[in-house]
C-alpha cells in the first residue's frame, strides 16, 4: 500500500489539492505585473528569482471573482508538462500524505469538458477534496500563447538590457575622452 502527497489549499471555503510532485513551492509576497492581451484567467507575470512565471487565477477557472481579499493569499508554483505556472489561491493549508486507497477517480456524473482538470477526489477523514490536475487546467492553445508571450517578453528584456549596457559603455567612453582632453 502506497501513499501520495498532496498540497491542500482553499478557494473560498472549499478545499482542493494538487499532487505535491508538481509543486515547486508557494509564494505569499509577490507582485503581479499585468500583461496586455493575456488569455482568460492569466492575471499577469511574477518575477520568481529572475524567471518570469505566468499567474493563473484558479478562482476565475471556478467562475468566481479573481480578486482575493484574504491576507493569506498564495501562489502555488507548479511545473506542468510544458510550463511553470503560479496558481493563485485564497490560502495554502498543509501537505497531506494520502493512502492510495483513499484516492478515487472523479465520478463520471460530475465530469464534463469544463471540469476535466479535476480528475480525482481524496477521502481525508470525513472530507472529500477535489484534486486539480495542473496538466489539464490550461488548454494546449493557451499554453502555446503563454510560451510565445514569455519568449517575446524575454527577447524584449534582453534587447532593453543590451541598450542599457551600450548606453553605459558610451557614457564611460565619453567620460574617458573628456579626461584625456
Amino acid at each position: 500500500m502506497g501513499y501520495v502527497q498532496y498540497l491542500i489549499f482553499k478557494i473560498e471555503n472549499r478545499k482542493y489539492a494538487i499532487e505535491l510532485a508538481y509543486v515547486n513551492g508557494t509564494e505569499q509576497s509577490y507582485s503581479v505585473s499585468p500583461i496586455p492581451d493575456a488569455p482568460f484567467g492569466i492575471d499577469g507575470l511574477i518575477n520568481l528569482r529572475g524567471k518570469l512565471v505566468p499567474v493563473y487565477s484558479l478562482r476565475q477557472r471556478f467562475g468566481m471573482d479573481s480578486v482575493i481579499t484574504n491576507p493569506a493569499k498564495s501562489a502555488i508554483i507548479a511545473k506542468t508538462s510544458r510550463i511553470t505556472m503560479a496558481y493563485e489561491v485564497d490560502e495554502v493549508e498543509f501537505i497531506e500524505q494520502v493512502n492510495e486507497d483513499d484516492i478515487k477517480e472523479m465520478p463520471h456524473i460530475a465530469g464534463n469538458e469544463d471540469t476535466s482538470f479535476m480528475d480525482k477526489v481524496l477521502h481525508i477523514k470525513n472530507e472529500i477534496i477535489v484534486v486539480v490536475d495542473v496538466n489539464k487546467v490550461l488548454s494546449a492553445d493557451i499554453i502555446e500563447t503563454l510560451e510565445r508571450m514569455l519568449e517575446e517578453r524575454s527577447e524584449a528584456e534582453k534587447k532593453a538590457e543590451e541598450g542599457r549596457r551600450a548606453a553605459e559603455l558610451a557614457e564611460k567612453e565619453k567620460e574617458l575622452e573628456e579626461k584625456e582632453e
